[in-house]
């Protein structure tokens, strides 16, 4: 008999990956800029974070976005821009 949990357990870890990934960069902007951005509003997509923020906000982390993606290449090698 099919058991459906094993089943959806596959996407439970695809989430989990995801839900890493986006606290990873909350984390890494956090440490460099000091400013707190929600995991929900960002979205990694093919090795690209995109910021889901306010302008200013966004032109504060792009001002430092050399020394987040170096922080984040300490920590995980799938994140390689933010947007």
């Amino acid at each position: 008999m099919f058991d459906i949990s094993e089943y959806l357990n596959k996407f439970k870890k695809i989430s989990e990956g995801r839900d890493f990934l986006r606290n990873t960069v909350s984390e890494a902007i956090k440490t460099i800029s000091g400013i707190t951005v929600d995991p929900k509003n960002i979205e990694v997509k093919e090795g690209i974070a995109r910021i889901k923020e306010k302008p200013i906000v966004k032109t504060e982390i792009f001002l430092k976005k050399g020394k987040i993606i170096e922080n984040l290449k300490t920590k995980t090698d799938k994140i390689t821009d933010i947007l």
